[in-house]
């Protein structure tokens, strides 16, 4: 049964997530993939730190510079992963070219914990076409569908209180992706948790 943390930006809820299901102090495998096309990468330095500091002990899983069957392994060696933020397109392009989309998705069926932050949480979902008014689809090399990992048949827009890309942002992709995909506007402050079928917005 899957179990899910999708947060928006601030990590404060995942000890509650996390705790009950592998105890305190549990190896996270740590996916920096979305940042890698950009030379700032602080906001994944502050998700590392935040989580070491919550006392989780980080694995690193660079999946582009790391063979599947080598990340494959790291997954055996860990009680959550946690999936950072920045661009979804490239995030999802570089899940599929690795073989790590599926490799990801036998594990959590299976019960692996998985926190994902920003685009670490859209991409689980049904589509990512509308997060292309907040990330750029140009920056991903040799994606040919939008369609994400799956997961939950919604598409996660993130940021939805407009602090990061503006509300006007947030109002067109509702405007125009509404009728064709479910969205769960989560703002930077909420987290959507997945337990199974079940669902529910907490804070974070």
């Amino acid at each position: 049964m899957a179990e899910l943390l999708l947060v928006s930006r601030w990590l404060s809820a995942v000890p509650r997530f996390l705790t009950p299901l592998v105890g305190p102090g549990a190896r996270i495998g740590f996916v920096p993939t979305a940042s890698s096309i950009y030379d700032d990468r602080a906001w994944v330095d502050f998700d590392r730190a935040t989580l070491r500091e919550q006392g989780w002990q980080t694995v690193e899983l660079d999946i582009e510079s790391m063979t599947a069957a080598d990340a494959q392994e790291t997954l055996t060696t860990v009680d959550a992963v946690f999936v950072s933020g920045g661009n979804v397109f490239h995030l999802l392009a570089a899940m599929r070219r690795t073989g790590f989309a599926d490799i990801l998705t036998d594990y959590v069926r299976a019960g692996l914990p998985y926190v994902g932050a920003s685009a670490g949480a859209c991409v689980v979902g049904a589509d990512i076409e509308p997060l292309g008014l907040l990330d750029d689809p140009a920056e991903a090399i040799g994606l040919d569908s939008t369609t994400g990992l799956c997961w939950i048949d919604e598409v996660v827009v993130p940021h939805a209180d407009g602090i990061v890309s503006g509300r006007a942002v947030i109002d067109e992709i509702s405007h125009r992706y509404g009728d064709r995909f479910t969205l769960r506007l989560i703002a930077d402050d909420q987290a959507l948790l997945v337990s199974g079928d079940a669902r529910s917005v907490i804070s974070s």
